[in-house]
C-alpha cells in the first residue's frame, strides 16, 4: 500500500485530498497545526478508514515539528508522495505589511515546504515517488494588494520547476497544482496588512468588496484539486503544471501568449476600474 504525506489538512484542499487518497486505497499521513486539539476535523475518515489514516501535528515553520514528522516517516519506512499544501496569506499594500507579516508569508508558503521537501527527499527518491506543491493563479500573475502572497507563490513555482529537472533523472516526479478562485475556507478570513495608510483606503475598500463577490460566485474546486493530486501521485498524469478552474486557465494563457506591450496596459486599465471605483 502506498503512502502519502499531506500538509495543511484542517480544511480546504488538504482536507479534500485526505478523503480522496483514502478512497483510492492510500495510506495517508495527515498533518496540521495543533492536531491533538483538532482531531475531530478528521473524525469521519478516522472512523471509516481506521489505521490507514495517521494524524500528526505539524507547523511547517517549526523545525522541531518538521523533524518529528520526518522521524516518523523514516521509522515507518516508506513515502511515495509528499503534498505540500499548507499555506498562509497576507493581503494589503506592501507599505502597510509589517516585517513580521512578510517573513511569516515566506516562512509558511516557501521556506517551510522547501525544508520539509529537502528532509524527505531520500525517502521520496527511494520510492521513485512524487512531490506536489499546491500553488495558485497568483504563482504566475501579479495582483494589486497581494504582492507578498504572489511573491511566495512565484518562489514556489521556481523551486518546483527547478526540482522537476533536478529530480527527474532520479525517478522523482515534481508537479504544481495551480487552482483558481475557489470557495474554500482558505480565503475567507485572510490576514490583512497591519498598517492603515490613508492613500490606499479606496483600493482596500474595493478589495474587500471584490473578495466578497468572488467568494459568493466562485466554485468549490476541492474535489477537482484532490483528484488531480491523486492522478499525479499514481502516475496517471506527468505534467509539471496542472491548472484547476477556468479562470486559472484563462489567466495563464493571457499571461503567456499576450505580449507585455498589450497585456500590461490592459491589466492596468482593468485593475484601475476595480480598485479605484468610487462608492455610488
Amino acid at each position: 500500500m502506498k503512502t502519502v504525506l499531506i500538509t495543511g489538512c484542517s480544511s480546504g484542499f488538504g482536507r479534500g485530498m485526505v478523503d480522496e487518497f483514502l478512497r483510492c486505497g492510500w495510506q495517508v499521513i495527515s498533518t496540521m497545526r495543533h492536531a491533538d486539539q483538532r482531531r475531530e476535523l478528521l473524525a469521519e475518515p478516522l472512523e471509516k478508514y481506521g489505521n490507514r489514516l495517521t494524524i500528526l501535528t505539524l507547523d511547517v515553520t517549526d523545525p522541531a515539528q518538521r523533524e518529528a514528522v520526518v522521524k516518523y516517516v523514516r521509522q515507518k519506512g516508506d513515502l511515495d508522495c509528499l503534498v505540500n499544501n499548507a499555506g498562509d496569506r497576507f493581503f494589503g499594500p506592501l507599505e502597510d505589511l509589517s516585517e513580521a507579516q512578510l517573513r511569516r508569508q515566506m516562512e509558511v508558503n516557501f521556506y517551510g515546504p522547501t525544508l520539509l521537501t529537502r528532509a524527505l527527499l531520500p525517502e521520496i527518491r527511494t520510492a521513485q515517488g512524487t512531490i506536489i506543491f499546491v500553488s495558485s493563479t497568483f504563482g504566475y500573475t501579479g495582483f494589486p494588494l497581494t504582492s507578498a502572497y504572489c511573491a511566495s507563490k512565484y518562489a514556489l513555482e521556481g523551486l518546483a520547476e527547478s526540482l522537476y529537472y533536478e529530480l527527474k533523472p532520479h525517478g522523482v516526479h515534481v508537479a504544481l497544482i495551480e487552482p483558481g478562485a475557489s470557495h474554500t475556507n482558505f480565503g475567507h478570513d485572510p490576514g490583512w496588512a497591519e498598517g492603515d495608510s490613508e492613500v490606499y483606503q479606496l483600493q482596500m475598500q474595493n478589495y474587500h468588496l471584490l473578495k466578497e463577490r468572488l467568494r459568493a460566485k466562485s466554485p468549490n474546486n476541492t474535489i477537482q484539486v484532490a483528484r488531480q493530486a491523486v492522478a499525479l501521485a499514481e502516475g496517471r498524469s506527468r505534467r509539471l503544471r496542472v491548472r484547476v478552474g477556468c479562470d486559472a486557465t484563462l489567466v495563464y494563457f493571457f499571461q503567456r501568449l499576450v505580449p507585455d506591450g498589450i497585456r500590461l496596459p490592459l491589466s492596468d486599465l482593468f485593475y484601475r476600474r476595480i480598485f479605484f471605483r468610487r462608492p455610488a
